[in-house]
């Protein structure tokens, strides 16, 4: 058997040469508290309303009526 070249060894590739890529962007944000004040008015609005409320009166009247067959003497005769 005859030997090949390199038996025994291990290959090993030359060096090549280095790549370069266009920058990867890596943000980091940071958050710090701003105190921002909110305002909210207030409008007071005193609304007056009329409410109904009901107080029963009552008021009275008499009179005298005739109920009969003859005439009261005070009233006039019918004619006929």
């Amino acid at each position: 058997m005859a030997l090949q070249p390199n038996q025994g060894k291990q290959f090993q590739c030359p060096p090549a040469d280095p790549i370069m890529t266009d920058p990867e962007r890596v943000v980091r944000d940071f958050y710090h508290p701003q105190k921002v004040q909110v305002i909210h008015p207030i409008q007071i609005v005193n609304r007056h309303h009329c409410v109904p409320v009901y107080e029963h009166v009552y008021t009275c009247s008499e009179t005298d009526e005739y109920c009969g067959t003859h005439p009261h003497p005070h009233q006039g005769m019918l004619r006929k």
